[in-house]
């Protein structure tokens, strides 16, 4: 019949974590109250540092995958440092940005920005020099007030088609700004909502007016990173669009731009059947490609009409400056500097390409549910597990995070923050791993002091067991010198314990002159219990022995007797297998009685080994009023007479063998002619432990050896 062999261990796991799961519910709660704060600041965005993670993740996973430069549509016509050698240095006399636009023109491109403000008159025109020539003819300052103006001839420039002129939003006391493009709005008012600014650096008016179109240049700084720019912005009460957004308007010829909100978020906005979603001011993050020369041409070249027709055709154009000394330059998410024009470019790069970068408004409540599940698995999980199979495991959830987090950027271009459900589970790992080092730390503690007061139990208790084997082994008889004086008998024993304290016996008396009583007991069982039954059975048999006198040489009598009293008192129902021998030292006559104890050997020096022979009788305590038969033999002079207890035969060695009743036959068969009793006790014993090798015994060991040596054997 099969059986469920896996149900006991299941059933101790359960039991572990329940033990478990109660020890360390505190330490739950806590965290699980904490995670609900930290989750309900990030749901607020008060979160400590979450802003500087979520950046950094947003930076890496650009860095890691850069936009490709694909459709290529923005144009950099480049102020750079061959334009400033080949034409002097900057500012440049208006008249000369005149004309530049004028060949830029020439090449028909879609609609040109100039991302330069200019907010005051150009100094450099013909007039105004002559203001600061002293010695100049009268006719001539006349006639050179007669010519236009520098900023009229880039006016007129900026009038020969669809040009965009930037201003730069400023916080503070500021002049109104120009006008924009109508903006139509779809679904709710998104004034509110988008970027403000109090005023605005314009451009000259006379320029302005030139303008087809104005736009806002600022971007968005984070931590000295342009990583998000404004798609529309409020300046002044005036909604302004965005460099790229304003030149893919005039490109298109769209009379307006459009604004989505809803929901108390602008959701995009869109030119003609371009919509470019956003965030819920209308800025977006920047999709970075790598910095690309291919995107610039100098403005040298185009001045000197050494450019490509085709470099400019129907081409979103940005006239701006990067040369040395001339422009801040911006820091990117990749890590560069780059001029910022090339910021606009790249912006309208993605715009064409479709991979502007949006971080959705459901972004936040995702990371706070996953915030929560992972911190609550990790809470009430890890006191269910070990600290070794949770940390793979959570390893393996933050790199789950971090691939949906890339997945998302390369394939969705959402911007999904795995950084700091990451960094939440760290900390909750963090927090429980210290919550259970410290409990253990405290259980470490608590358990030292219970070792300390076991030992200190322990320690009493071994000198208890202590002093009670001295008592023991005490009222046992040292037969050296209790019978020194007789030279008729040669005795030795010993008694060694399995444990502290043991349940064999043996004792050795003299009844009076001639006659000598010698027993020798095992109790069943070791330890105390076993002790004291024994102590009781030898001190009652000694007593009945010495009260009854002469009639003590009846061993059968004795030991009926002293069955009788063990018997009356013996709650924990133990017996004892016992044997008892008279020895008349005049004639060497031995009258015995055998209580189910191993039958003791009678030996001599080159004579045959054999068990003394009885009938067998039960065990002291097994039958309450038995008659116990007396037995006799005739000893001859110099005969040894072993008895023993089962430890000697029942020992075994590490392999499981017993030392057995032939081992003991054939140590007891080597002994000499001139061995005395205690070097047959010896041999015996040593031959035991050496059998054992060191093992624990199994059971007490007791043995006792008595010789004969007739009754004119005088002391040696």
């Amino acid at each position: 019949m099969p059986t469920d062999t896996g149900r006991p261990n299941m059933k101790r796991t359960i039991l572990r974590w329940r033990r478990t799961w109660n020890q360390s519910s505190s330490g739950r709660w806590w965290a699980t109250t904490g995670l609900l704060g930290v989750v309900a600041l990030h749901l607020l965005g008060l979160l400590p540092f979450q802003d500087t993670l979520r950046t950094q993740s947003f930076d890496l996973y650009q860095t890691m995958m850069p936009r490709p430069r694909e459709s290529a549509p923005a144009v950099i016509v480049d102020v750079d440092e061959e334009s400033l050698a080949r034409f002097g240095q900057w500012p440049w006399p208006r008249s000369l940005l005149a004309q530049l636009l004028e060949k830029v023109w020439e090449h028909e491109p879609a609609s040109v920005a100039v991302d330069i403000v200019m907010p005051e008159r150009d100094r450099l025109s013909a007039c105004d020099l002559s203001r600061h020539l002293p010695d100049i003819e009268p006719a001539l300052a006349g006639h050179l007030c007669g010519l236009p103006g520098n900023d009229a001839l880039l006016a007129r420039a900026l009038e020969r088609g669809p040009t965009v002129l930037g201003v730069a939003g400023l916080d503070g006391p500021a002049s109104a700004a120009p006008r924009a493009a109508p903006m139509r709005v779809v679904g709710d008012d998104p004034y509110d909502l988008m970027r403000r600014f109090d005023g605005a650096m314009t451009n000259v008016a006379e320029l302005d007016a030139a303008a087809a179109g104005h736009a806002i240049l600022s971007t968005d700084l984070h931590h000295g990173v342009v990583r998000r720019v404004p798609m529309v912005a409020n300046v002044g009460g005036t909604v302004m669009p965005s460099l790229p957004l304003e030149l893919l308007r005039l490109a298109t010829g769209s009379p307006s731009f459009t604004v989505k909100a809803a929901s108390g978020r602008i959701e995009g906005v869109a030119v003609a059947d371009v919509f470019v979603p956003t965030q819920p001011d209308g800025s977006i993050w920047v999709n970075y490609g790598r910095h690309d020369n291919a995107r610039f041409v100098s403005a040298a070249a185009v001045l000197d009409g050494r450019v490509e027709p085709e470099a400019l055709h129907r081409k979103l154009v940005l006239v701006g400056v990067s040369g040395l000394g001339l422009v801040d330059l911006q820091s990117t998410s990749l890590g560069e500097r780059i001029p910022g024009v090339e910021v606009h470019a790249q912006v309208i790069e993605s715009i064409f390409d479709g991979n502007t970068l949006l971080r959705p408004f459901w972004a936040p409540w995702l990371e706070g549910g996953l915030m929560l599940a992972g911190g609550l698995a990790i809470a009430w999980g890890f006191p269910l597990m070990r600290a070794r199979t949770l940390l793979p495991i959570m390893l393996a959830a933050a790199g789950l995070l971090w691939s949906g987090g890339l997945v998302a950027f390369a394939y969705g271009h959402l911007l999904l923050d795995a950084a700091s459900p990451t960094s939440i589970l760290f900390v909750m790992f963090s927090f429980m791993l210290a919550d259970t080092l410290v409990r253990e730390e405290l259980r470490r503690r608590g358990l030292e002091q219970d070792l300390r007061v076991q030992r200190e139990q322990a320690a009493r208790a071994r000198g208890e067991m202590e002093a009670a084997r001295r008592i023991q082994v005490g009222i046992l008889p040292d037969l050296r010198s209790q019978l020194s004086h007789e030279p008729r008998l040669d005795v030795a024993a010993c008694m060694e314990p399995a444990k502290q304290v043991g349940g064999d016996l043996y004792d050795c008396f003299m009844l009076d002159e001639h006659r000598v009583l010698f027993s020798v007991g095992d109790v069943c069982g070791k330890g105390v219990p076993s002790s004291l039954f024994m102590v009781i059975s030898k001190t009652l048999c000694k007593s009945l022995a010495l009260r009854e006198g002469g009639a003590a040489t009846d061993a059968g009598a004795l030991m009926t007797l002293t069955n009788r009293e063990i018997a009356r008192d013996n709650p924990e129902m133990l017996f004892v297998t016992a044997f008892i021998g008279v020895l008349d030292l005049r004639t060497g006559e031995l009258a015995y009685c055998n209580a189910g104890h191993d039958p003791p050997l009678v030996f001599a020096p080159g004579e045959p080994l054999r068990a003394l022979e009885a009938r067998t009788s039960p065990a002291l305590c097994f039958v309450d009023d038995f008659d116990y038969p007396t037995f006799r033999r005739q000893f001859a002079a110099g005969e040894f007479l072993c008895l023993y207890t089962d430890g000697v035969t029942e020992a075994f060695d590490r392999s499981g063998q017993v030392f057995g009743q032939e081992r003991l036959d054939d140590v007891l068969r080597a002994v000499s002619a001139q061995a005395r009793a205690q070097d047959v006790v010896d041999v015996v014993r040593d031959r035991v432990r050496g059998f054992e090798a060191g093992g624990e015994p199994s059971d007490d060991l007791t043995v006792l050896v008595l010789r004969w040596r007739g009754a004119e054997a005088t002391r040696d």
